[in-house]
């Protein structure tokens, strides 16, 4: 089945590590990029499969609109494509930007899952992140999304950070688990070029302190009952993201939005990224597109091994010979071998994976698949 990913450009304040498209903005703009985003939505046309599995409300703040904006998007979903019975419907969500009320108001309007930044437990690096929120909004944030009904609930960490520690990078983890929540994501401090970051002198952890939070970090999660799954994703049983895995295994979905990416039929394509003329796109009734790419069958047989790598269990082969109508080793024979003699990849019940000790630097094997 297909999934939809919604872009909601839109923060409070932008935060000293964020290059994702997205600012601050004002009603005004906020209510003619949604008016544009529902016709964009309702006016689409695609060739292919029309019922969904999984949406998703990515930013930028999803939470920055109220609900009823929310659920206003929501709705020209379901107007134009036909959401299955279970499908999983996430809202990306930051504390201090949403209370028991409005959530309890997209609990009811429809969401089902939701993925709380709370990055860490720490006040100070929260400061240095540039984040809006103490760590006692992230905690109440998730008690009051489990109160408004919502029992899938993902949250955010960072390690990396200036100034951190393994010390309190695991506060931060601790502080995760103490939440009870099914997923927890944890992701590596990325200095992006143009940022504010970029422009400071940093004291940051050298690339082994990172590596050894990591696996500290995995170990902990391990023994707390979460599996990974994908390079940084972690979760209980049954509360992996569908939505992010339909990304690793090269399913079909299809963005909305400024600067959203689809990926569908063969083709790769993204809207303009700049709001004001998304809209005045849209409103025009032209197409906001501006880059499309039809994949080869060499690109998407590269993409379909180097983006499977990136999850625990890895890629079947069988899957792979299915979709392609090869074998996996025929096309990628060389790359396979030379990794599975020096111990990087292993080849097991008809799957190809990275063991967990070279997932950290799996970005070094997955090149050879590029």
């Amino acid at each position: 089945m297909l999934g939809i990913y919604i872009h909601i450009p839109f923060c409070r304040a932008k935060c000293n590590y964020c290059d994702f498209n997205s600012h601050v903005s004002c009603e005004e703009e906020r209510q003619a990029y949604i008016d544009a985003l529902c016709r964009e939505i309702r006016t689409v046309k695609f060739d292919g499969e029309d019922t969904v599995d999984t949406v998703y409300f990515g930013g930028g703040t999803p939470t920055c609109l109220t609900p009823r904006q929310l659920i206003r998007i929501l709705d020209a979903v379901r107007d134009r494509f036909t959401l299955d019975k279970a499908c999983e419907v996430t809202s990306e969500c930051n504390p201090a930007t949403i209370g028991e009320e409005g959530l309890c108001a997209l609990r009811a309007g429809g969401f089902n899952r939701l993925s709380i930044g709370i990055q860490s437990a720490n006040d100070e690096e929260l400061k240095i992140l540039g984040r809006i929120h103490s760590s006692a909004d992230a905690r109440e944030c998730v008690n009051s999304a489990r109160s408004a009904g919502f029992d899938n609930i993902s949250v955010d960490l960072m390690f990396g950070l200036p100034g951190q520690n393994e010390e309190s990078f695991m506060k931060s983890v601790e502080f995760a688990l103490s939440l009870e929540t099914t997923h927890i994501s944890c992701y590596a401090l990325k200095i992006e070029e143009g940022t504010p970051f970029s422009r400071m002198e940093l004291d940051l952890p050298s690339d082994d302190d990172s590596c050894d939070m990591y696996d500290l970090c995995a170990d902990m999660l391990y023994k707390s009952g979460f599996k990974r799954y994908e390079i940084s994703n972690f979760a209980r049983p049954g509360f992996e993201s569908r939505h992010n895995l339909k990304y690793w295994k090269c399913d079909d979905f299809l963005g909305f939005g400024a600067g959203a990416y689809s990926c569908a039929n063969g083709k790769r394509y993204s809207n303009i990224a700049d709001t004001a003329q998304y809209i005045e796109k849209i409103n025009s009734g032209l197409t906001a597109i501006c880059d499309c790419e039809t994949l080869s069958k060499a690109d998407m047989m590269s993409e379909f091994v180097f983006l499977g790598l990136r999850m625990a269990d890895g890629i079947s082969e069988n899957e792979f010979e299915r979709r392609f109508s090869a074998d996996i080793f025929d096309v990628f024979g060389d790359a396979l071998l030379k990794n599975i003699k020096r111990g990087t990849i292993i080849r097991e019940n008809g799957r190809i994976r990275i063991p967990d000790k070279y997932i950290y630097v799996s970005n070094s094997i997955m090149v050879d698949f590029v």
